[in-house]
């Protein structure tokens, strides 16, 4: 049960990393279309319009670094047990 309950609080946070990561995507390309050359790029897109795609596109990927940071910092953990037991050593 706690293998299961570790698993669940470790990859869950993960794959809900995925959601705003997309929106980050979409959102960079949607600015990249729109506001990246300025009036030239789309003469009828607000410019408050960019700032607000800007700010959205940092909170999101603020977001999905909080949610991906518990695996990171697991696989991180492993990796330094692994390196700190040695080679040849059999961990059961």
């Amino acid at each position: 049960m706690i293998r299961v309950l570790k698993s669940l609080l470790l990859w869950l946070p993960a794959i809900l990393a995925l959601f705003p990561a997309y929106a980050v995507v979409r959102l960079r390309l949607e600015w990249l279309a729109d506001c990246e050359g300025g009036r030239a790029a789309n003469p009828g897109y607000n410019v408050a319009d960019c700032w607000d795609n800007e700010r959205a596109t940092l909170i999101l990927t603020v977001i999905a670094l909080l949610l991906i940071l518990p695996a990171v910092s697991f696989g991180l953990f492993r990796l330094l047990a692994r390196r700190k037991a040695g080679p040849g050593t059999d961990q059961a």
